[in-house]
């Protein structure tokens, strides 16, 4: 894992290096942007969101945040709606579990999908993993995430 230039007085980031086949996702709302840079792939109804984790999401013992990983498990979320019921929509309610850890220079990665839907309301799960891989595993999850969606006018 190689890392990049540093600044005075901080010790240097990791370079993202994305395993195939994630591409650098563009797309996106100012601070998701500030805490990226961010990576995606996607097949048919399956996606996955990933990250190189860099020293500035991790607390002060080089472990990913806790914040930073609710971020990660609300974009998540958020896609799964998006891609899959065409609504834009607001969180109303995120419980995170946290499971493992992931640290600086880890490749952290996850996904999400829909588990019901009404009218007005989308009910969403989440999960968290390191590895390269494409494959979501059955077991070792840096997190696992429930979300209630308000939704709004659907996307055309």
């Amino acid at each position: 894992m190689s890392q990049t230039g540093s600044k005075t007085g901080q010790q240097a980031e990791f370079e993202a290096n994305p395993p195939e086949p994630f591409r650098l996702s563009v797309r996106r709302g100012p601070f998701t942007t500030h805490n990226g840079p961010w990576y995606h792939w996607a097949e048919g109804e399956t996606f996955r969101q990933g990250v190189r984790v860099q020293r500035r999401h991790c607390n002060s013992r080089d472990i990913c945040h806790g914040g930073f990983l609710c971020s990660l498990a609300d974009g998540l979320a958020a896609t799964a709606v998006f891609r899959n019921l065409q609504h834009s929509s607001v969180t109303m309610k995120l419980n995170t579990e946290f499971l493992g850890s992931a640290r600086a220079g880890d490749w952290l990665q996850g996904t999400g999908w829909i588990v019901r839907a009404t009218r007005r309301m989308a009910f969403v799960e989440a999960r968290g993993w390191v590895g390269e891989g494409i494959d979501m595993p059955e077991t070792d999850f840096v997190f696992t995430a429930s979300a209630v969606f308000r939704l709004f006018d659907r996307v055309d």
